[in-house]
């Protein structure tokens, strides 16, 4: 299995340009083809809930600060992308190269949120930084856009995170089939990790197939793997996640998102916000 085409919201943002970088490396890693996108919401949309009761001259002067903010993101995302680019030797181009590694920037107009989930849906992956709890909301609804509304996977990037993937990784496990999806999206990077971590409870302690049953499949397609019990006094499941896949010395974490039923849940459901606000490791994400 191989990725060919990684979509990438190219914010114009601190954050984002990690998130930029990181799409890079793995499009050199697969010989594949970036899209980077940055979306151009219009500012009369962006601040209509804040005007009301504002009279007309405070109101073009809101919007003119808007634009200016909106141009501001779309020159930096663009400079951002020629830099990264050249220093890690990717091809810049109006279409996809052919067997290497290549780049193309785009401008779109709308909502950001919507135009990267519709975008996603014919891509192998969606990489865009990970929202903070204290961060741009903007950036968690477009997560959870992608999440819903994309059917391709999320690789989160935290800020300050940047590499290949490449190295171990770390699979979060609960037997449902959002946490199936998930290892399926992600199988291009398993395949190419050099050991991964079943992150689960104990075997028979959940419905569906158990991390047993999840190494077996993953041993057919040659992946080195072993299971990592999750320990049965944690308070802060996403909390405990994290501290395996730093302790297994993963690259990046793969988990199901927003599970549905008590028992999945109780043992990964809770975990989704946590791991989208606060994990330092990127997180492949599929619902």
């Amino acid at each position: 299995m191989t990725m060919a085409k990684i979509l990438v919201a190219a914010s114009g943002t601190t954050e984002g340009q990690s998130a930029l970088e990181t799409a890079l490396l793995l499009a050199k890693r697969f010989d594949a083809h970036v899209e980077a996108i940055n979306v151009r919401r219009n500012p009369r949309d962006a601040v209509a809930f804040m005007t009301e009761g504002m009279t007309g001259a405070v109101i073009e002067e809101i919007i003119s600060t808007a634009e200016q903010d909106i141009d501001r993101r779309a020159d930096r995302a663009s400079t951002d992308l020629e830099s990264v680019a050249e220093r890690h030797g990717v091809e810049v181009t109006e279409q996809p190269a052919h067997n290497k590694a290549s780049v193309t920037f785009r401008l779109e107009e709308g909502r950001e949120d919507e135009v990267i989930a519709e975008r996603g849906r014919l891509s192998d992956l969606v990489i865009a930084a990970r929202p903070t709890a204290d961060g741009d909301a903007k950036e968690e609804v477009v997560a959870e856009s992608v999440l819903m509304e994309s059917g391709s996977g999320l690789l989160l990037v935290p800020s300050g995170s940047v590499s290949d993937l490449s190295g171990n990784a770390a699979i979060a496990w609960n037997g449902s089939a959002e946490a199936s999806r998930a290892v399926h999206r992600a199988m291009p990077l398993l395949q190419k990790a050099e050991e991964v971590a079943i992150m689960a409870p104990e075997e028979g302690s959940m419905r569906g197939p158990g991390p047993d049953a999840l190494a077996s499949y993953l041993a057919l397609h040659d992946i080195r793997c072993h299971v990592h019990n999750l320990p049965t006094n944690w308070t802060n499941i996403g909390d405990t996640l994290l501290q395996i896949a730093h302790q297994e010395e993963a690259a990046f974490i793969v988990m199901g998102a927003f599970s549905q039923g008590k028992l999945r849940q109780l043992i990964l459901g809770g975990a989704t916000r946590f791991m989208l606000n606060r994990s330092d490791l990127p997180v492949l994400f599929t619902h």
